[in-house]
């Protein structure tokens, strides 16, 4: 099979274009505008396009303020957004359109129904989860295949893929998607697919974190190989407000306000704050978990977590205070267990037990296998429980107080593991806790305080970062932050 690739570069924002067949992309990481065109002898922009129906100054990429924005310079044919056209405005004034990961811009025919061959497909995209994109020209057969199985035609080797996930055919000159019964599902333009969907121009096709797109007689897709893991931040939120229907008073009552923060993928990131102070409702707005009353937005690995949970959810897990589990099967029985009920129902034994062994290794409990699980410790039950979300391989792990009942030795070593475990695969642990006696061990860390009712963002940092901001050691910093909390409210 025939694919065509192009220099993969690692930034925050970059552009995928693809005219005259060909892919390349550009990474948007040293200048805050670029000017998009044709070039001439009195014209060179900065991102140069060859397409006839591009104007020498077609269009411009504005950095403000963390935001990327695309403005039409007031061009002959104009630019779709999303596959609406971009309104220039009254008198000429030029309407910047703010992008987020995912976005995409076309120059192309007035009628996108019958596309033009000289046109341009543009996709702006932060820190997606897949790097390095390729494409496929599908008239090479009339069928495609896709899953985890080395036998598919693209080949997506993660464990939450199905053996065979899903197929493309090609009838009568168009193209057709269906799912194969996939345990995580597949998605087109957002929706998901539980039947045979005929696919159109730039169609965008999902399967959890891999996305491809239909151009012409094209399939553009990002490969993501086992060990890649995206760009450099896992998530970055910026929540202006979280409100909850308030029974008594028969309005909304507000429980977190101005949480504006990142957290970097590999990182080992702590949740502090008082009673009240917003921990669990800002975890579970960073995880999907409780969205509804949401203001502003949260982007995991750039995809907007809010609008794609039910597709992005099989990459993050929850682990309760509470450990479930059964007591008397060994810890090698109930990860195997887990496993089953967790991973695509076409998962062999073999990947089973190799996904089981190498969640032992990382959690330290591969000389607890073949013991019963009412005769391990409290710390070695605490990672059992860890385990059984773990072998489904997740991205984020969301922990509430983990080290809730355990002894120092077993706390410090609990939180040594999963500071391991964070930087050697890079997956993002987020953890509750109360005790920071070992604060240091984490790479992050995220501070609530409770001013008026509602949980504030005090701070967001490293603990050396904190200590400075405090004016002290973490420990004392509850107290000062107890005795005058407005004070501390961290303004963005």
């Amino acid at each position: 099979m025939q694919t065509e690739s192009y220099l993969e570069i690692p930034s925050e924002a970059r552009l995928i274009i693809f005219e005259n067949q060909n892919i390349r992309q550009v990474a948007l990481d040293y200048k805050n505008e670029w000017i998009l065109g044709r070039k001439t002898p009195e014209n060179n922009p900065d991102i140069i396009l060859s397409s006839p129906i591009a104007g020498r100054k077609h269009g411009k990429f504005i950095h403000i303020e963390d935001e990327w924005y695309y403005v039409d310079l007031g061009s002959i044919n104009g630019t779709y957004y999303n596959g609406e056209k971009i309104n220039v405005g009254i008198n000429g004034n030029l309407k910047p359109k703010m992008l987020e990961n995912g976005d995409i811009l076309r120059i192309d025919a007035n009628n996108l129904n019958a596309p033009d061959s000289r046109g341009v497909w543009i996709l702006f995209s932060t820190d997606q989860l897949g790097n390095n994109w390729k494409s496929i020209f599908l008239k090479q057969k009339s069928n495609w295949t896709l899953g985890r199985d080395g036998q598919n035609d693209i080949i997506i080797n993660k464990s939450y893929i199905s053996a065979k996930h899903a197929e493309i055919d090609c009838i009568n000159g168009f193209y057709y998607l269906s799912d194969c019964k996939s345990k995580a599902g597949t998605w087109v333009n957002g929706k998901q697919v539980n039947e045979t969907v005929k696919l159109r121009e730039k169609d965008r096709i999902s399967l959890c974190d891999w996305n491809g797109v239909i151009i012409g007689n094209y399939l553009l897709y990002n490969e993501i190989s086992k060990g890649s893991f995206g760009g450099k931040v896992a998530i970055s939120a910026n929540i202006i407000s979280k409100k909850v229907p308030d029974i008594n008073r028969h309005g909304k009552k507000e429980l977190i306000k101005d949480v504006k923060i990142e957290v970097k993928k590999g990182n080992l990131v702590a949740l502090l704050g008082g009673s009240g102070a917003g921990k669990t409702t800002v975890m579970n707005c960073l995880n999907g978990m409780e969205t509804n009353g949401v203001e502003g937005k949260v982007l995991f690995y750039g995809e907007n977590l809010i609008e794609n949970f039910d597709r992005l959810k099989v990459l993050i897990g929850s682990v309760p205070q509470e450990n479930v589990f059964h007591e008397m099967l060994t810890v090698g029985e109930e990860l195997k267990e887990s496993a089953r009920l967790k991973l695509p129902s076409d998962t062999k034994r073999a990947e089973i037990k190799q996904r089981v062994e190498e969640v032992l290794k990382q959690l330290n409990l591969e000389s607890k296998k073949k013991t019963v699980i009412r005769k391990c410790s409290g710390g070695e039950k605490k990672r059992v429980n860890i385990a059984k979300e773990l072998v489904s391989d997740k991205k984020l792990l969301c922990l509430d107080e983990p080290d809730a009942g355990l002894d120092p030795f077993s706390k410090k070593e609990l939180f040594t593991i999963l500071r391991k475990l964070a930087h050697e695969s890079g997956k993002s642990i987020l953890v509750i806790i109360h005790d920071v006696s070992d604060i240091n061990l984490f790479d992050q860390i995220i501070m609530m305080v409770k001013v008026d009712d509602v949980g504030r963002l005090a701070f967001s940092g490293s603990p050396d970062e904190a200590e400075k901001y405090f004016g002290t050691s973490i420990k004392k910093a509850y107290e000062l932050v107890a005795e005058n909390p407005a004070k501390y409210i961290r303004r963005n």
